[in-house]
């Protein structure tokens, strides 16, 4: 797996969409303490693993309603390389997975819209159970939060215990043996359940016979009715065919009825259609004769109206160039303006020139004592701080000596607790010989409890399981109250052992804190030098500050002097600014009065054009006037003409709609004497008496037909009813055979059961020391190689704890100084990543501090050479990273928002 992009929206100090982009190798996010590098590595386990340390509130940017994270990741499969990106928000329910699609370039949803469905989903990608493995997986192995990093090593031994096994999954082993404690005793139970349910389906299958021939006298009746049915239908059949015949000669009168009925309408509308026709006809006619009588007045008008036009077109040309002449001449009035002003600027920029050159000694003077002016107010507040950075530096030496005298009185009180505390390892050996004798009355227990089970089981005559004479009752009882007695017996020593054990172990527990607290005098001895070194350093630091705070003071008194001659040369200052100004807003005027004078002549010269354009159109008005006479002349005949043309031209098509529709009306004619004759010979051939007969005898058969049928149904309804029950019986029949069978399985099975039971519970501390050996083998080259010491070995005990094994010197970690403790905790960290992250990433939070340069670039160079991942990502505010590792992010914060570079 590789993740290749996160989005942020409206996440904590993520406010607009920012994208932070991950590649492959060892990455280093960087960034101050509060810039937004942790809430990266926790959008990546609430997105993909749904593991969140805080309230989902508190993920959202304040002032917003809700934020979203987008997660890209991609997922090697055996058909290639899956693309998938994971949508979440925080303070709305928006869930959503899109998967990448390379053909067509684009993302598909996959139709996931609650968190249920994304969990299950992100369960199935990473192959876990259920949602409780998915973030613990993230939360105790691929993204440890830098509040848990160092703190799962320094619980107690139960503590870690529960933490290791979760993670290792060897929890597993005890929970079995506890799953599997009622095991035989529900075996015995489901035994008894099943001699009752054999008992009663003895019961239920008597009556199976009598069902039985039930079932053969409700298929013979079934059969009957069957035959009498077919029987009534081929008759109802035949009746139906006849009936049907007759029907359609009915239908044939109605349809020739209607047929004469239209054809006698169709008659009148063609009559009527025919006199509109001849009417039209003679309109068209006298249209075309007007068209004729005004033809030359029409062809006259056309001719002025063409010509009309052509001169319309002129006069548009000429008016265009009237108003380019009247916009030519304000275009050379506005230029003539411009030079007025520009040669009015000139005189301007010419005069403060000579200003400039009058004032320039005053203006340099006035600008170097404002500079030292400036510079010694800028100063007048380092007064103040020097004060109060001296006073500072007094209180700083005065709590150094205060610390200095609290570390000596805390190595005094702790050496006085350590003469009265028994040794930790004498103790612990009190503990193991206590332990060992509660292990021996355990087996014991366990012997006699067995011995029990074997002596309640065993029949009566049958030798004795523990001492092989032969086995009356009498000899049953007594053995069975010795043991029971036994057994009492050493449950009361166990109880007594396990009070000396928790009294043991909590003075054990009180001396290995004292004895921790003896082993950080040195550590006390060495912060106290440190601190004296630091007082000398404070010391030397307030001398010099003194120093530079008396110079200041006498730099200042001659501040009032400068004020005094600067304010003089003030009004001369103010001259020079103000023709220094007029020299740059003029100092292209000579350059644009000589453009705009030439651009004066060419506007000129440009009008002088548009007036010799205008000659060629003189008498224009005079040709237009003519052609509107002539139009005016020739306007009615025009218009007669054109209103007559249309229908003129519609006299030969009106002649011939006249002939269609006096052809059509004959034939319409005729086939109205052909239909009244057909009708009266199919009205004679219908037989009615005949039809209504046959309606009568349909309708009775069909009643007949219905009480068969119901009466079938039901007797097919009984007969099914029956045979169901024969089915259940005989299925019952069937169980009771199944149950005997399983009662003999399960006797075999409780004795199974007892076996595996125990075999399991004993398996768990064997493969914790198995794996614990293996891990702490790796972690030890990974800390040595961290460390860059080689007297250092690193061991991780079977109950989870760190020991460092410095030449001849061993040291728990909680003894252990900060540096090594990181170096420790890194080291079976990665060695646990690569036994158990088959996802391939891993997020290391702060994982350097107490770590100098040279153990930084250990740490780099271990994580470059683990094979098992593809990502490891470092989340630190140490900028030494940059040069270090294979990729860089930074994260920096602005005005509470934060924004993010790639290196």
């Amino acid at each position: 797996m590789r993740i290749t992009e996160v989005a942020l929206e409206d996440i904590k100090s993520y406010e607009d969409r920012t994208v932070v982009p991950i590649e492959g190798g060892v990455t280093a996010i960087l960034g101050e303490n509060g810039a937004g590098k942790s809430t990266v590595q926790e959008a990546i386990g609430f997105a993909l693993f749904d593991s969140l340390p805080f309230n989902n509130k508190e993920f959202v940017r304040e002032g917003a309603s809700s934020g979203t994270v987008e997660v890209t990741f991609e997922q090697d499969t055996q058909n290639g390389t899956d693309r998938y990106k994971v949508v979440r928000s925080v303070g709305r329910s928006k869930y959503g997975v899109h998967r990448y699609d390379p053909d067509a370039d684009e993302w598909i949803d996959q139709d996931i819209d609650s968190k249920t469905q994304l969990v299950d989903w992100l369960c199935a990608r990473f192959d876990v159970e259920d949602g409780d493995e998915l973030s613990s997986l993230w939360s105790s192995s691929i993204g440890v939060p830098q509040t848990r990093f160092l703190s799962d090593f320094s619980q107690t031994p139960r503590n870690r215990k529960a933490t290791f096994d979760a993670l290792l999954n060897l929890d597993a082993y005890e929970e079995s043996w506890e799953t599997l404690k009622d095991v035989p005793d529900a075996i015995e139970s489901r035994q008894q359940d099943l001699r009752r349910d054999i008992d009663t389906l003895t019961g239920e299958v008597q009556g199976l016979p009598d069902e039985r021939a039930e079932a053969e006298s409700l298929a013979d009746d079934v059969e009957e009715i069957e035959a009498g049915i077919e029987r009534k239908t081929g008759e109802l059949s035949e009746k139906e065919d006849e009936y049907e015949e007759l029907e359609a000669v009915e239908e044939e009168i109605d349809r020739l009825d209607q047929e004469v009925d239209s054809l006698e309408g169709d008659i009148d509308s063609t009559e009527s259609n025919l006199g509109t026709a001849k009417e039209e006809l003679a309109a068209a006619e006298e249209a075309q004769e007007k068209c004729e009588a005004n033809r030359e007045g029409h062809r006259r008008y056309e001719e002025a109206r063409e010509r009309q036009d052509e001169l319309e077109k002129q006069e548009v040309e000429r008016d265009a160039l009237v108003a380019d002449r009247d916009e030519q001449e304000d275009t050379i009035q506005a230029i003539e303006f411009e030079v007025e002003q520009l040669e009015e600027d000139l005189e301007e920029l010419e005069t403060a020139r000579e200003t400039l050159e009058g004032r320039e000694e005053a203006k340099e003077r006035y600008e170097k004592l404002d500079d030292r002016i400036g510079s010694l107010k800028d100063r007048e507040d380092d007064v103040d701080a020097f004060e109060v950075e001296i006073e500072e530096l007094a209180e700083q030496i005065e709590s150094k000596e205060r610390k200095i005298e609290a570390k000596e009185e805390t190595i005094a009180e702790i050496e006085d607790e350590w003469e009265g505390t028994t040794d930790p390892e004498t103790l612990s050996e009190e503990i193991n010989n206590r332990e060992a004798s509660r292990k021996q009355l355990e087996s014991e227990r366990e012997r006699l409890e067995e011995q029990l089970d074997r002596l309640r089981d065993t029949d009566v005559d049958a030798p004795c399981p523990t001492c092989d004479r032969p086995l009356d009752e009498d000899h049953r009882s007594k053995t069975i109250e010795q043991r029971e007695a036994r057994i009492e017996e050493i449950e009361t020593e166990r109880e007594e052992l396990a009070e000396e054990l928790d009294a043991l172990r909590e003075r054990r527990d009180t001396a290995r804190e004292v004895k921790q607290r003896v082993d950080k005098i040195p550590v006390y001895r060495e912060k106290i030098e440190s601190l004296e070194g630091e007082i000398e350093d404070l010391r030397a630091e307030k001398e010099e500050t003194e120093a530079e705070l008396a110079d200041l003071k006498d730099e200042l008194a001659d501040l009032p002097d400068l004020e005094t001659e600067r304010d003089d040369l003030e009004e001369a200052y103010d001259e020079y600014q103000t023709a220094e100004f007029r020299v740059k807003e003029h100092a292209d005027v000579p350059d644009e009065l000589e453009a705009k004078r030439a651009e004066l002549e060419e506007e000129q010269s440009a009008l002088a054009e548009i007036e010799d354009e205008l000659e060629q159109f003189e008498g224009l008005d005079e040709k237009l006037t003519e052609v509107k006479e002539t139009l005016e002349e020739t306007e009615s005949a025009h218009q007669t003409y054109i209103k007559h043309e249309q229908q003129a031209s519609q006299v030969e098509e009106r002649q011939e709609r006249v002939e269609d529709l006096e052809s059509e009306l004959a034939d319409l004619e005729t086939n109205l004497e052909e239909t009244e004759a057909e009708l009266e010979e199919t009205k004679a051939s219908f037989d009615e008496e005949r039809f209504e007969t046959l309606e009568s005898d349909i309708e009775k058969l069909r009643e007949e037909l219905a009480g068969d049928r119901r009466s079938l149904e039901h007797k097919e309804e009984n007969l099914a009813e029956v045979r169901e029950t024969i089915e259940e019986l005989e299925e019952k029949l069937e169980e009771r055979q199944e149950k005997l069978q399983q009662v003999k399985e399960l006797k075999a099975d409780q004795q199974f059961a007892d076996w595996v039971r125990e075999n399991v519970r004993e398996a768990g501390p064997k493969m914790r020391e198995i794996i614990t050996d293996r891990i702490g083998s790796r972690a030890n080259e990974l800390f040595r190689s961290i460390r860059g010491a080689s007297a250092e070995t690193l061991e991780w005990t079977s109950d989870y704890e760190i020991v460092v094994h410095d030449a001849d010197v061993r040291k728990s970690f909680s003894t252990l100084s900060g540096g090594e403790k990181m170096a420790a905790a890194l080291a079976v960290r990665l060695a646990i990543l690569e036994q158990l992250a088959s996802v391939g990433i891993a997020f290391l939070d702060e994982p350097t501090a107490n770590l100098d340069r040279q153990k930084k670039r250990n740490l780099v160079t271990q994580l470059k050479q683990l094979d098992s991942f593809e990502q490891l990502t470092v989340i630190s505010h140490d900028q030494t990273f940059d040069s270090m590792t294979d990729y860089t992010i930074t994260i920096e914060k602005d005005r509470q928002t934060s924004e993010v570079s790639v290196n």
